[in-house]
């Protein structure tokens, strides 16, 4: 009698026909105890998918903990998430890559994983152009480029998701974030300034974690160059299009290489 709800319970890989599914069944619901079992089987089921989908979604990344600050007993402690949106990171390339890779940073309860909708998040970006440069200096403050104080703002739609949107080039990309967290309006919870840097270790850099602040755990990719998934990689550039196709990836060290090629 029951064997349709249950199949489709099974099969149930989609969010919304999970919660469709499960309200079918609770109208239908009786004293019966096989029809609690079948509800039951769909909750569990639907549970199982819903963390297999989180972990399909999971992209690199590095974590941080904040513990609760003294005297504010009813926060708990709280997790920030910080990287690049749509991971891999390849830098920008006209006609081949848009170099859209967000500063992303999340914030939930630890221990409840409820996502924290209220922050006021600053950060200060560090551009590195190469892993020499990064292993030169002394300080992020030698950084190629630098720009402080950036906004990093709620996602409508997505609590406790904050972007600080931007287009990246290929090279070594820092953060330090700072800002305050209100924790579901029973306390607020101070960001210290704190750094990390994308994972310069695969870089080859010689201190990777110079320039990181403690407590942070995992990683963020830094930004490669599209070039490098070229198949083959002898042909070295895409043929016939674009027939403006630069030689190098910066308009600003090299605007001759941007104008039409007689190779063409």
């Amino acid at each position: 009698m029951y064997s349709k709800e249950i199949v489709l319970f099974d099969e149930c890989t989609n969010v919304f026909l999970c919660l469709y599914l499960i309200e079918f069944s609770m109208k239908k619901l009786s004293k019966s105890s096989e029809t609690m079992l079948v509800l039951f089987a769909g909750i569990v089921i639907f549970s199982a998918s819903s963390f297999s989908m989180n972990e399909a979604l999971a992209k690199p990344h590095a974590s941080l903990l904040i513990p609760p600050p003294e005297g504010q007993p009813d926060v708990n402690t709280i997790r920030v998430v910080l990287g690049h949106t749509n991971e891999p990171t390849f830098g920008k390339l006209p006609g081949i890559e848009d170099g859209k890779h967000y500063l992303e940073v999340e914030l939930s309860d630890d221990a409840t994983t409820l996502p924290i909708r209220t922050a006021t998040l600053f950060a200060d970006k560090f551009y590195f152009k190469n892993v020499e440069s990064f292993d030169a200096a002394q300080s992020p403050q030698d950084a190629n480029e630098i720009e402080s104080n950036v906004p990093i703002s709620a996602v409508f739609g997505s609590p406790g998701l904050f972007y600080n949107r931007q287009v990246v080039d290929p090279g070594i990309y820092g953060y330090t974030l700072r800002g305050e967290i209100n924790y579901f309006d029973v306390g607020t919870v101070p960001i210290e300034d704190t750094t990390i840097f994308c994972n310069v270790e695969a870089q080859g850099a010689q201190e990777p974690n110079k320039f990181n602040s403690p407590g942070w755990t995992g990683a963020y990719g830094c930004s490669d160059s599209i070039k490098e998934i070229f198949f083959p990689q002898s042909q070295g550039k895409p043929f016939p299009h674009p027939p403006n196709y630069p030689r190098s990836d910066s308009y600003e060290e090299y605007p001759e290489n941007y104008q039409p090629s007689s190779e063409y």
